[in-house]
Parts: structure tokens; sequence; C-alpha cells
């Protein structure tokens, strides 16, 4: 996590993902997310999107949802 931030039931934060394939090979990701809070606290929706920093072209959509 490199910065957080909230605002009322809005919620952003940076963070970087380091993920090992079974083959041995490294990905590198930041994730830039923005949420809304319910009253509780939970999460109630969340919206990501990723900039991949280390890895193959084929790892661009590990951070797409289907």
């Amino acid at each position: 996590m490199h910065e957080e931030l909230y605002d009322g039931s809005k919620y952003a934060d940076r963070h970087t993902c380091f993920l090992t394939r079974t083959d041995g090979t490294t990905v590198t990701m930041e994730v830039y997310l923005f949420a809304g809070l319910t009253p509780d606290g939970r999460f109630h929706r969340i919206e990501e999107t990723t900039l991949l920093l280390q890895g193959s072209d084929a790892d661009r959509d590990l951070g797409s949802a289907r």
C-alpha cells in the first residue's frame, strides 16, 4: 500500500501487487482502487485499474474481471 484516502463513504488507494506464476515467472502491477463504503465501513462497490510494471504482454489482462 503506497497511499490511501477516505472521504466520507468514498475510498481510494494505490498499491503494488507482486505475483509469481507456477512456472516461476514474476509479474508486478500497480493497482489504483476506488470504492464506496457502507455506513459500517464495508465495501459495497469496488473499481480498479491496473498498470503492468513487469511481465509479458500476456499478463496485461491479469487484473481484468470477466
